[in-house]
């Protein structure tokens, strides 16, 4: 598909050079016309305004305001009306680009350098010294500097719309929005300078490739209200031709095509028609107006993308915290059935155990020792039973928030012995040797009796469990030091005595033995509800993996902490550290 344009059948009308002469003498305008009447430079000739006074000058100005070079007499209708002409241009007018030459008969009346300096003067001619020859250098390098210093300002111009649009480019937007206000931009270049004067560029349209499919963004001028089929037919040639798809598509040849690289890739293009007037500097200016797009364009794309990811996070996070809500309601209403259960379990249970306690003494009494062993395994097996439900009821009252402390003041050394009566039954039928080191009176503490017990007869009786004819070792003391993370391996503490421990605000309560260990990998673990670090310890020693869960809740509820040091097939130690004085408002 080829898309050329059928020529105008207007041409455009050619851009000439504005030059005004100002003098009083028929025959100076005469012969300047002559000598000049063939000029022509960079491919442009002259356009001669003519005036026989400064007033009638400054009417020529007024209506041509684009004047490049004036030829100025200083005595006309009086002897310093050229000189007023010239600081009316530059003071008044503010005309600053037209190249403004003194072209005198009577040199000697102003010093050459005063009017240079005080008017503002580009050259200072006599007028016998213009001939033929020196009238055309002049008129060339006052064109030169005319038309450089006109595009310097004109770049100067759209530097300056560039870097007043730029800002708005970095703003939160639509993509639409971003390439209507860049195209807008870009066709405002398009008509500034020399270019704006003798044609209006705007017919020209953004558009970007998608999968290598070019989608119009923006257009103007007959992009704008065009049919779709024929916007369709443009954007489809501009993208074969950009991306190379078809090096043979042709396109006006008044166009022109724009690349916006993003990421060393093709992202999309510009399109414009009608920029045959367009000089290099018009093009660089758009080049540089894309090259913002691009950059403006990338950071728009990611914040869209983080827009985006900003919000599925938040509908993440949103059902994450649904889940969350369910799952603890879920979790409290679990824990509250529990406990139900756990208290109803309880009762029924203690009956079967007091029934079969009596049963056993009246076989006693009758003679039938025969079925005395079943009597007694209905008991243990009710008491571990009791136990279990105990423990579920304890872990459903903390995952309740339902735990309540019964603090009062009690001796140390009674709990000690207390925990070494209920344990002794359990210490004969394994095969260890249990140790508790405790030299002189620790005191008296402000605790939970109760909670202080359990937390003793989970520890101790985990030990002997896991330990076979090894040692467990239970250690006591009162100490100043406050508790801290550091290990400390049973070894080193076994050594310590009481007289290490001097009266203080802390209880440290460790149970130490040599038993089978804990792996590294789960001593994060080993506090999580219904938990053992592996089935063959579940199934070789039991248990429902709520003793520890249950300690170190019980631990933290009355303001202290458990740690453990452990290593696989030596052995462990289970440190508790307790307030002396237990806060009553403390809670789990």
């Amino acid at each position: 598909m080829k898309l050329v344009r059928k020529k105008k059948s207007n041409k455009t009308p050619r851009l000439t050079w504005k030059v005004l002469i100002v003098d009083d003498e028929a025959d100076i305008h005469a012969l300047t016309r002559l000598a000049l009447d063939e000029f022509e430079y960079n491919g442009r000739k002259l356009q001669i305004f003519e005036a026989m006074s400064a007033h009638e000058a400054k009417e020529i100005l007024a209506k041509e305001p684009d004047i490049a070079v004036a030829l100025v007499d200083v005595v006309m209708e009086t002897d310093d009306a050229g000189l007023q002409l010239v600081n009316f241009i530059r003071n008044e007018l503010k005309y600053s680009l037209i190249r403004l030459i003194i072209r005198t008969g009577q040199p000697g009346m102003v010093p050459e350098k005063e009017v240079i300096e005080r008017y503002d003067i580009d050259d200072y001619k006599a007028k016998t010294e213009l001939t033929s020859n020196r009238l055309y250098t002049t008129i060339r390098l006052a064109l030169k500097s005319y038309h450089d210093l006109s595009v310097l300002e004109t770049n100067k111009i759209a530097l300056t719309k560039i870097l007043d649009a730029a800002p708005n480019l970095y703003h939160p937007q639509s993509i639409n929005q971003f390439f209507d206000g860049v195209l807008s931009q870009i066709i405002g270049l398009c008509n500034l300078g020399e270019s704006g004067l003798i044609s209006t560029i705007n017919n020209s349209l953004i558009a970007i490739t998608n999968d290598k499919k070019p989608m119009m963004q923006a257009g103007t001028g007959k992009f704008s209200i065009s049919k779709p089929e024929e916007i369709a037919k443009t954007v489809d040639a501009c993208s074969k031709k950009i991306l190379a798809m078809d090096i043979e598509e042709q396109l006006p040849a008044n166009s022109l095509l724009i690349p916006m690289i993003v990421n060393k890739e093709v992202y999309g293009f510009v399109y414009i028609e009608d920029a045959e007037y367009l000089n290099d500097s018009n093009r660089n200016l758009i080049q540089i107006m894309i090259n913002q797009c691009v950059s403006a364009l990338e950071n728009l794309k990611l914040y869209n993308s983080l827009k985006i990811a900003n919000q599925e996070i938040s509908q993440m996070l949103s059902m994450a915290e649904q889940a969350k809500d369910m799952a603890d309601s879920a979790n409290r209403a679990k824990s509250t059935f529990l406990a139900n259960m756990s208290h109803e379990l309880r009762t029924p249970l203690n009956a079967i155990i007091g029934y079969s306690d009596l049963v056993q003494d009246e076989a006693v009494d009758m003679g039938y020792e025969d079925i005395l062993p079943d009597l007694e395994r209905i008991q243990i097996s009710g008491k571990q039973l009791l136990n279990i439900i105990s423990n579920i009821l304890d872990i459903s009252k903390i995952e309740a928030d339902r735990v309540e402390l019964n603090l009062s003041k009690f001796s140390v050394n009674s709990l000690i012995g207390e925990v070494n009566v209920t344990m002794n039954s359990i210490v004969i039928k394994s095969s260890n040797d249990f140790q508790i080191c405790c030299t002189g009176e620790v005191g008296t503490i402000y605790a939970d009796n109760n909670k202080i017990r359990q937390i003793l007869l989970n520890l101790i009786s985990n030990a002997l469990k896991f330990t076979e004819n090894g040692k467990v070792i239970f250690n006591i003391c009162r100490s100043h030091i406050p508790p801290t993370n550091e290990k400390d391996d049973y070894k080193n503490f076994a050594s310590k005595t009481v007289a290490d421990c001097q009266q203080s605000d802390w209880i440290y309560l460790k149970v130490i033995d040599n038993g089978i260990g804990i792996a590294e990998k789960d001593l994060d673990r080993i506090f999580e509800p219904f938990l053992q670090v592996d089935g063959s310890s579940t199934r070789t020693f039991g248990g429902t993996g709520l003793g520890l869960p249950i300690t170190k809740r019980f631990c933290e509820a009355m303001g202290g902490d458990i740690t453990v040091v452990s290593t696989e097939g030596k052995g462990s130690i289970f440190t508790v550290y307790l307030p002396a004085n237990v806060s009553d408002n403390l809670h789990i």
